[in-house]
């Protein structure tokens, strides 16, 4: 591949990556702008669960993600980026219509799938010599998304008058378009190139044994 168009397809990918996980944040963020105010439960405010519950889904996401994205093969990716951000989107459907405070659950399953979502992305980008700069732009989407799905929560809650407990999955509904978009775009960047591979070497599916290998080599650094 001629050297100015693997860049064009790089810079692509860069700004696929971004997008997409700037779109899954939207599905995870904008109820913190909402404010539940005067609802708590066993003493505790309401919003406080809400954050507790989404951010233990997430966790414990990360710790299935040590197996399930080390395992993951190359062909289903985008559609996992899909199935997980509608599972989210679901989540948030049943937040909004189940009451309070038992439609806390649904902020755990929310988050689970979502908290899997970096590790996918991230596969289109690494195992390339610029997979630092690649990443860095990635990284980038925690700082711009947060905020921004934040502001739509509250445009949506004050320009369209929707319910605090509706505006999560409203929110949701503005940004599938753009989800699946860049998902499509994301999921056509080229794999490494052979110089990609002979610097950095192929990322392949890892099975139980392999993880643990790597573990027994890398445990101080993994630790830390």
């Amino acid at each position: 591949m001629p050297k100015r168009k693997n860049w064009f397809y790089l810079v692509v990918a860069a700004i696929a990556a971004f997008s997409v996980y700037s779109c899954m944040v939207a599905f995870r963020k904008p109820f913190t702008a909402a404010t539940f105010s005067g609802q708590s439960f066993l003493g505790v405010d309401y919003k406080i669960w809400l954050v507790i519950a989404q951010t233990l889904g997430y966790t414990l996401s990360k710790f299935y993600g040590i197996k399930f994205i080390s395992e993951l093969k190359s062909q289903n990716r985008a559609r996992l980026i899909i199935i997980f951000i509608s599972i989210a989107w679901i989540a948030l459907l049943l937040f909004a219509l189940v009451p309070s405070p038992y439609n806390i659950i649904f902020l755990v399953v929310n988050g689970f799938p979502l908290g899997m979502l970096y590790g996918i992305v991230f596969s289109y980008l690494e195992g390339r010599r610029s997979t630092e700069v690649l990443g860095a732009v990635l990284a980038t989407s925690f700082i711009f998304a947060a905020g921004f799905s934040q502001s739509i929560g509250k445009y949506v809650m004050q320009a369209w008058n929707v319910d605090e407990f509706w505006m999560p999955f409203v929110t949701g509904c503005i940004f599938i378009l753009p989800t699946l978009f860049f998902t499509w775009l994301l999921d056509r960047t080229p794999p490494p190139t052979e110089k990609d591979i002979e610097h950095r070497t192929a990322r392949l599916p890892m099975n139980k044994e392999e993880r643990w290998t790597l573990f027994k080599t890398f445990w101080p650094g993994l630790y830390c």
